[in-house]
């Protein structure tokens, strides 16, 4: 008899452990459900600031454009030559082409073609020669034998690498100097 109440007692210790091991499992699924509730809410907080951020370059990159246009609006002229009038974001698409210009000057004979950036960094001088400079000339075929200047202008430079091998490469160099802008024109060339 003593071995059948040992086992009926390892029996219902057994039981007892299973519904204390099955309370934890429960509380430990609640728990879980909690830390996904928070998850969720931290990803949809961290998108919410991204997006808050990239607005906040956006209206730099803007407040940019809006210094240089105004400032190029006044005079609409770039290292001596006269443009006759200025546009600012001129998108153009033609078939699977499509690209946006920043601020874009005109005269007979002659276009500005700049692009603004709050800090300009090395990528951007890059995409100008590279891509910006044909895509203008492909979506703009009445421009085509027109002379073409490029710039670059932003309140900061990455670093002074990017201004030297924008300046080199015979592009203007625009850069805020307290409340008005300066064009370094020194080897300014038409494209």
């Amino acid at each position: 008899m003593e071995r059948i109440d040992r086992i009926e007692k390892a029996i219902e210790e057994l039981v007892a452990s299973q519904k204390k091991t099955d309370e934890q499992l429960a509380e430990l699924s609640e728990s879980r459900k909690m830390v996904d509730i928070k998850f969720a809410e931290l990803a949809e907080s961290q998108k919410e600031m991204q997006r808050q951020l990239g607005g906040i370059g956006n209206t730099n990159g803007e407040f940019a454009e809006n210094f240089f246009y105004s400032s190029l609006s006044n005079k609409m002229q770039l290292g001596g030559v006269k443009f006759d009038y200025i546009e600012r974001n001129v998108k153009r698409r033609v078939r699977n082409l499509t690209d946006e210009f920043d601020i874009v000057l005109y005269n007979g004979d002659s276009v500005g073609l700049l692009e603004i950036k709050n800090t300009v960094k090395a990528a951007n001088v890059t995409q100008l020669l590279q891509s910006k400079l044909q895509n203008f000339r492909t979506l703009n075929p009445e421009y085509a034998d027109a002379k073409i200047y490029l710039g670059i202008g932003g309140f900061t430079f990455e670093n002074e690498a990017v201004k030297d091998s924008a300046k080199a490469a015979g592009i203007i160099v625009l850069e805020v100097q307290g409340d008005h802008f300066e064009a370094d024109v020194a080897n300014m060339r038409a494209f």
